[in-house]
């Protein structure tokens, strides 16, 4: 494995670290959630991309699903530690119920906004038609999403 991908894994650690760091300010100030409550939860949320990160990093050196992007795998053991019935789930839950979704969401957002912008260039090449389908999209997402939720309203009797 080169230094230039050993880096890449560094750099994915680190990214991680920051968006924990804004999370965390945008838990406490936004949500009002106690920066000792949210703590635990946080850094739960940190270990879990860690442990992402890493198999993702082993993965790719002993070349197994090389494919597979870093994400999933950050979801996966995500999904694993807080399954009930998994060891320990209940702490993981526990804590990480005082970290707010949104607070999460917005630095992770942010930089995926960055990392789009990178992408402006050849966006210009496919011009205003990705507009128009973008629109399709988030309209098709939206509407789908509201009537599963009637659907689901109508047969809860709420």
């Amino acid at each position: 494995m080169g230094s230039s991908q050993k880096n890449t894994y560094i750099f994915m650690a680190i990214a991680a670290l920051i968006a924990a760091l804004l999370s965390f300010i945008g838990n406490s100030i936004a949500w009002h959630i106690s920066v000792i409550d949210a703590f635990p939860g946080m850094m739960i949320l940190y270990a879990i991309c860690l442990a992402g990160i890493g198999i993702k990093w082993v993965l790719d050196k002993i070349g197994v699903l090389k494919k597979l992007p870093t994400f999933a795998w950050i979801m996966l053991v995500g999904l694993l530690v807080s399954l009930p019935g998994f060891p320990g789930s209940e702490i993981v839950v526990t804590y990480t119920k005082k970290v707010a979704f949104l607070a999460v969401c917005t630095p992770i957002l942010a930089y995926a906004g960055i990392a789009v912008s990178k992408e402006i260039p050849r966006l210009k090449k496919v011009g205003w038609r990705i507009a128009i389908l973008s629109l399709f999209v988030w309209l098709g997402a939206f509407l789908g999403a509201a009537v599963l939720a009637q659907i689901l309203i109508a047969l809860l009797g709420l």
